[in-house]
């Protein structure tokens, strides 16, 4: 009999461990669950910002391109800023067209630092230029076009850069 009481005893014992070391695994099953959560909400953040970071360098190259001062000292680094976020959108969109509105902006921002810059020559060097009137006149559209390309950013950014829910489609 006492055998039969020290095993009854051992054994509810036993279970009794066993109920804490389920209870112990479901715990870390829950911190397993939030890392993974609090992971996933870092890499949204991460690309969020990576995003962002697209948007405002390139909304910086078109009021560069607008302005296109005498002299800046930052040209080159804003340029080269663009011309990188422009390639790493490939891969951070979902929207193909993203990355060819950008490869857009950047062939209009560069004609027009070339005819600012081919203008200059000419003006420097006293020099008629044969294509002046043209010139001018892509010269003159560049402040249109900066204003109409500034608004048209946000809609080609929004519906990556809303930190909104997305509704599901029903």
């Amino acid at each position: 009999m006492a055998a039969v009481i020290g095993a009854v005893i051992v054994g509810s014992k036993q279970v009794g461990i066993a109920k804490r070391q389920a209870d112990i695994t479901d715990k870390q099953a829950d911190i397993l669950d939030r890392q993974v959560k609090l992971e996933a909400a870092k890499l949204r953040a991460d690309l969020f910002q990576r995003r962002l970071e697209t948007f405002e360098a390139t909304a910086d190259f078109v009021l560069h391109i607008a302005a296109l001062p005498e002299h800046d000292e930052k040209a080159d680094a804003r340029i080269s800023l663009f011309a990188e976020k422009m390639r790493e959108s490939q891969y951070l969109f979902e929207d193909p067209a993203v990355y060819k509105r950008l490869r857009e902006i950047f062939e209009i921002g560069n004609k027009s630092r070339t005819d600012r810059a081919i203008a200059q020559a000419y003006h420097e060097e006293q020099r008629p230029d044969p294509d002046r009137q043209a010139r001018q006149e892509r010269m003159l559209n560049v402040a249109a076009w900066t204003f109409a390309t500034l608004e048209e950013l946000s809609d080609l950014f929004r519906h990556d850069l809303s930190i909104l829910p997305r509704s599901k489609p029903q």
